[in-house]
């Protein structure tokens, strides 16, 4: 019994202090693999997230506007930073205090959804790349599928520990899905298809006599 009782206390830890790191993991992960591989769609995310801090301040502000939109008072666990002797939280920095939108919610929603829509964007790529490689069909209902429970299992973590009201965390998982999709096709029209291409799938060209999508592939000597 005691084993069980040791063994459900080194989960529930564990549970805690990766749902506590989750949005500085995602950022300071993003900018650090960036910076090492000069990937062009991390990079572009990256950027993406500084986004996301403007969109949040400009949410706080509107909604200080409408109502006493003061920080919360919350338990040091609802803080989110890197677990060490002194509390990292680059997330916490950049980004505003208040109590709405919620500010870890609203960023892990508003980078999931950006994810999630740049590979829906490829959607016809993958749909053509799996009538020979059937791998390639499950990557949609897969990321799906992962971003649906992650973001459950991040705001239920942070409801059940009182950081965040329901309607809070609701309206946070809302703003933060809106923010990513816009700024992702932002990027879209900015930087072009590539910038959001996390998955390296092969574009479609125009078929120049139908209009209609095909590959083209380099011809062989």
């Amino acid at each position: 019994m005691d084993t069980i009782e040791s063994g459900l206390g080194i989960v529930k830890r564990i549970y805690t202090e990766t749902m506590r790191s989750l949005p500085d993991s995602l950022f300071l992960g993003s900018t650090t693999f960036a910076l090492l591989t000069q990937n062009y769609p991390i990079s572009i995310l990256v950027l993406g997230m500084f986004e996301f801090s403007l969109a949040a301040w400009l949410l706080c502000k509107f909604g200080g506007l409408l109502m006493n939109n003061e920080e919360l008072l919350t338990s040091d666990i609802c803080i989110p930073g890197v677990p060490s002797p002194y509390l990292i939280s680059a997330v916490g920095n950049i980004f505003p205090k208040a109590s709405f939108p919620s500010i870890p919610i609203f960023f892990i929603s508003a980078s999931m959804f950006y994810i999630l829509f740049s590979v829906l964007n490829f959607r016809e790529e993958l749909k053509e790349l799996g009538r020979k490689t059937p791998e390639w069909k499950v990557r949609i209902p897969l990321s799906i599928i992962f971003t649906s429970v992650l973001l459950l299992c991040f705001t239920f973590w942070r409801v059940l520990n009182t950081c965040d009201t329901v309607i809070i965390a609701l309206g946070s998982l809302l703003f933060g899905a809106l923010t990513g999709s816009v700024i992702m096709l932002l990027h879209t029209y900015l930087f072009g298809r590539d910038s959001i291409n996390f998955l390296g799938v092969p574009l479609l060209a125009d078929r120049a006599a139908t209009g209609g999508k095909q590959y083209i592939c380099a011809k062989q000597v």
